[in-house]
């Protein structure tokens, strides 16, 4: 009876609620409640400065920048037109800590608020961006990214494990482009939650799987699809890049998109600017490795076709060559041009010999001229010293008394000088 009579009553309240309601003024369409916070927040901050660090920050291909302000404890978007952005004097990035001025707006199509903002100014690196420059140089200072410590990826690659959401992106990404590509290759997943508190354990234990099970991966792939630096925190820990450093297995990190980067980044082996781009790295394309096997197949085929058909005018020209066909004649030609060296080889000698027999007739002249013998059968003689046998050629070399010897062409005198 308790039950009933509870349910009795409750039915009775809704129903005096309801009538209140008929009674009491119209309801708001969303539109005018819209319309109403909207008059009501933007008359109340029309001229505001805030204070926090960008996050999520986009510059549109219109020029417009929208981005979100946040502290440890909220988040407001905002949007800064083209006009003001222009005549800033720096580029807004993620991680900056700024001071904005502007006013609430509220958009009615999304039934959101956000700050239009008209001035900013630089209060300094957020914390979050101040960690990740820490220990991104503290990891730098112990060598964590030194080229040479990266390990080059096997050429062929047939299982690769990946860690990270099952759900996620990243995931349906890398599946996609391997289906594509490379059909042969076996995938691998160790399922890791990447956004988070206590994520980066998750994302090291898979790491570590990998290295012991080494059956089920010849490289492995970490990452996720692209967010804010907050989102993209578990791969700026200390942990997963240490655990990157330590892996047996290469590891390629694909954190985000083409321009974030992510502590991991610089541990890795190899950086992949999406998970795309990670599935493209590992696999290769079966369709361009058949058109290649085609390609050297057909160079293949033409250089063997032009090699024997060479070979072919080679000896095709052996075949009608004079030599060939004729070696008689050959044979004779080559006396006949044996004859001819003889023959002048014959002239040669004969002409040397006679020019050396001149030679030799005027020696013998010479010598026949100076020939002392020949000089005495003209009247001319010799005269030496008795004594000493020394020829004499002047009368001052001579004294009364000293004993000479003439020789003359037919026989030798003695004398003695008065």
């Amino acid at each position: 009876m308790t039950d009933l009579f509870s349910y009795i009553n409750e039915s009775a309240d809704e129903e005096k609620k309801e009538a209140q309601v008929k009674n009491s003024e119209a309801p708001y369409s969303v539109h005018e409640i819209t319309i109403k916070i909207k008059n009501t927040l933007e008359a109340a901050f029309s001229d505001i400065w805030v204070e926090g660090e960008i996050s999520n920050y986009k510059k549109h291909s219109s020029g417009h920048h929208y981005f979100s302000l946040k502290d440890d404890k909220a988040v407001i978007s905002c949007v800064m037109w083209r006009s003001t952005g222009d005549k800033l004097g720096f580029d807004p990035e993620n991680g900056i800590r700024v001071t904005v001025c502007g006013s609430v707006s509220v958009y009615e199509g999304g039934g959101r608020y956000q700050i239009d903002v008209k001035k900013m100014i630089v209060s300094g690196i957020g914390d979050l961006q101040a960690k990740f420059e820490a220990l991104k140089k503290k990891l730098y200072e112990e060598g964590l990214f030194d080229p040479s410590r990266k390990r080059k990826l096997p050429y062929y690659i047939s299982k690769v494990g990946v860690v990270t959401a099952e759900t996620g992106a990243a995931f349906q990404d890398i599946i996609k482009v391997v289906r594509a590509r490379a059909p042969y290759l076996n995938i691998y997943l160790y399922n890791a939650r990447v956004q988070g508190k206590s994520t980066e354990s998750e994302i090291v234990e898979g790491i570590e799987y990998f290295n012991s099970h080494k059956d089920f991966a010849d490289v492995i792939i970490i990452g996720r699809g692209g967010g804010s630096l907050e989102d993209l925190w578990t791969f700026n820990e200390e942990i997963v890049a240490r655990a990157v450093c330590n892996s047996e297995l290469p590891v390629i990190s694909a954190v985000g998109h083409e321009i974030d980067f992510s502590i991991s980044d610089f541990t890795a082996d190899v950086r992949a600017a999406t998970p795309s781009q990670a599935a493209e790295i590992i696999s290769i394309n079966v369709r361009d490795e058949l058109q290649s096997l085609d390609h050297y197949g057909s160079r293949i085929k033409n250089l063997a076709v032009s090699y024997f058909a060479y070979q072919k005018e080679i000896i095709k020209g052996i075949e009608y060559s004079h030599a060939f066909r004729m070696p008689e004649d050959i044979i004779k030609n080559n006396y006949i041009l044996i004859d001819g060296i003889e023959d002048d080889l014959k002239g040669f000698y004969s002409d040397y010999l006679e020019a050396e027999k001149i030679r030799i007739g005027n020696y013998e002249n010479v010598f026949r001229s100076l020939n002392p013998e020949s000089v005495m059968n003209r009247g001319y003689a010799i005269v030496r010293d008795k004594i000493t046998s020394k020829i004499i050629t002047s009368s001052k070399s001579v004294v009364n008394g000293r004993k000479i010897e003439i020789k003359f062409s037919d026989g030798i005198v003695d004398s003695t000088i008065d």
